[in-house]
């Protein structure tokens, strides 16, 4: 039922002659408001812990408030500066638990009132776009004098991307854009998506393990990174907090560097190849870069993206009998790999401060590239060789009905 539709049919949220409106739009306004209101509460909650666990620190409410409105920014992805010094490779966490945030309170929005039309999801990822971006706005103007600040349109656009981005990927089932977008695909385009999405799961997934692995083989490092912020409980928690916020930024670099292109902060560069030294920002974070020259070892790490790559082609296995069309779902989901390479390296790159850290770079279009190289031959071999999982051949159920049970 569409949220303006005209029919006397009753829906859960009133009547849907216009005197369930009242009821539709409250309820529009707060899950766009939630949101943005719980972040913005959050954010506040964490500095004031912060700030009462330094010792000899006065919480002044004014400032903590500022601050927690440019932390609110940052998850939204919007640019900073700091002292006029631009701060663009912010933490990914915050931006990743604000989309989560947005997407169920959505999704539970649509799925409470019967809203279940793609227009529905248009009208509700709007209002949250909407509301978001004039929060965006108002939060920048109101640190525009401070140390910390934004540029106002910035903070608009930045902030309805993200919370707009966020409520369609939580509307995508209750609302069925999926099922609307793939209504005309080929019958392979639904398994050539999941494939795409477990190939990111396996990448993301050994990008992180690779981090923790690397910071508990540095452990020694990691203690002397804790201690040249002190020893009060302020420093350990904050230099904790920072860390664990751009724990996804560094299991995307860990993608990258596995692939080959690296990673690099202002003058350091690391590649499994070898590593170009560099001055570093002292962040417990960092002790899991490479250090000297490369280790033959360090050469396991390419069996990452050629395990996304199979677990990718097994997935598209089930594309259909032919083993045409299951190439060509590998195919498809390599595609979608390597748009999220150039996705996700966008993101965790940016600018530090114009200082000798200045800037964070993933390789974007490299690291893309590499992606394709890496993710193919195994995707496409795996996809092409290998019948239909449990099912025996010669009695394998057509793809495109298949899909459309998925959908």
């Amino acid at each position: 039922m569409s949220l303006l539709s005209e029919s006397v049919e009753p829906s859960p949220a009133g009547p849907a002659d216009g005197r369930g409106w009242p009821d539709l739009l409250r309820v529009l306004l707060l899950v766009a408001c939630g949101p943005a209101v719980a972040g913005y509460a959050l954010a506040v909650a964490v500095l004031g812990l912060l700030v009462a666990s330094s010792a000899g620190a006065e919480i002044a409410v004014a400032g903590t408030a500022r601050a927690a409105g440019a932390a609110w920014l940052a998850a939204h992805r919007v640019p900073l500066l700091v002292d006029g010094a631009p701060l663009g490779a912010l933490p990914l966490l915050p931006t990743v638990l604000l989309g989560l945030l947005v997407a169920t309170t959505a999704g539970r929005l649509a799925r409470r009132h019967g809203l279940d039309q793609p227009l529905d999801a248009a009208r509700i990822a709007g209002t949250v776009a909407g509301v978001h971006a004039l929060v965006g706005v108002g939060i920048a103007l109101a640190v525009i004098a401070s140390a910390v600040g934004a540029a106002p349109v910035r903070a608009a656009l930045g902030c309805g991307a993200v919370a707009g981005l966020a409520a369609v990927c939580g509307l995508a089932q209750p609302c069925g854009l999926l099922p609307a977008l793939l209504h005309r695909a080929p019958g392979w385009a639904w398994h050539a998506l999941a494939g795409t999405a477990v190939a990111l799961v396996v990448l993301l997934t050994g990008g992180l393990a690779i981090v923790l692995a690397a910071l508990a083989a540095s452990a020694t490092t990691v203690h002397d990174l804790y201690g040249a912020w002190g020893t009060g409980a302020g420093s350990a928690l904050g230099m904790t907090l920072l860390s664990i916020a751009y724990l996804p930024n560094a299991a995307v670099a860990a993608v990258s560097w596995s692939a080959g292109p690296g990673v690099s902060i202002g003058a350091f560069s690391a590649t499994p190849l070898g590593v170009l030294p560099g001055p570093l920002p002292a962040v417990p974070l960092l002790a899991a870069l490479p250090e000297g020259q490369a280790a033959a070892w360090w050469a396991v790490v390419f069996g990452l993206p050629l395990l996304a790559g199979a677990a990718a082609g097994r997935r598209c296995r089930a594309a259909g009998d032919d083993p045409v069309m299951r190439a060509r779902a590998a195919v498809a989901a390599t595609g979608g790999v390597a748009v999220a390479c150039l996705v996700l390296a966008a993101l965790a790159s940016g600018r530090l401060g114009g200082g000798p850290f200045d800037p964070v770079q993933v390789p974007a279009w490299s690291f893309a590239a590499a992606a394709v190289v890496w993710i193919l031959p195994p995707a496409a071999l795996v996809a092409w060789w290998s019948g239909r999982p449990g099912v025996p051949d010669g009695q394998q159920p057509a793809a495109n009905g298949e899909a459309a049970q998925g959908r």
